[in-house]
């Protein structure tokens, strides 16, 4: 039993041995915690197997066409918006491996993947060149409870397995701490601000 617990240590997203199972993709419901990532997130590591680099803990709030929306916390946030800068950067250094010229380098990247940062407290989501529509930018500020709506009912969230992540943004909450029996007033987030 003991190497069974130092084994779930080590493998655990967290580094520690709490069950999880309420964070599994086939528990998480309405108002409740999970784990999360863009249907777009696995990639093979060194070793070939399929993984997601990093998942979103998150409280889901809605479905939209069958996927995850889900609000989370400012550091949760930070970390989606660096996520996205590092698609950015790998989508940059691939397309320098395929022989674009650097000169077509920012316009190939902008309009394959939006760019995305905090000003303040209100994240900005730069699409205008990935739909090319210079209207494409979108605001994205806190709710009132502090908590964001990262590209809810735009990106195709799933909610994942955490031991599929090979990291994980955010802190899992304790199976104790969780109530979904109320549902959850984060249900009626607004979603992006276009203006």
């Amino acid at each position: 039993a003991e190497a069974a617990r130092r084994c779930r240590m080590v493998l655990h997203p967290d580094g520690d041995d709490r069950d999880l199972r309420h964070v599994y993709p086939d528990r998480v419901r309405l108002g409740g915690p999970g784990v999360f990532a863009g249907d777009w997130a696995w990639a093979p590591n060194d070793a070939g197997e399929m993984r997601i680099p990093v998942g979103f803990v998150g409280t889901l709030i809605d479905t939209w066409n069958g996927w995850a929306v889900f609000c989370c916390a400012r550091d949760v946030a930070e970390a989606i918006v660096a996520d996205q800068h590092n698609h950015r950067d790998r989508f940059r250094r691939h397309l320098t491996a395929e022989g674009i010229p650097e000169a077509d380098l920012d316009r190939r990247v902008d309009e394959s993947l939006g760019r995305m940062w905090f000003d303040g407290d209100v994240i900005v989501v730069d699409d205008t060149r990935v739909q090319n529509d210079p209207d494409a930018i979108d605001h994205i500020p806190p709710a009132f409870d502090g908590q964001y709506v990262v590209m809810g009912w735009c990106w195709t969230w799933i909610a994942v397995h955490p031991y599929d992540c090979d990291r994980i943004a955010g802190t899992i909450p304790d199976p104790a701490t969780t109530d979904t029996s109320s549902g959850s007033s984060r249900r009626h987030h607004p979603g992006p601000e276009r203006i």
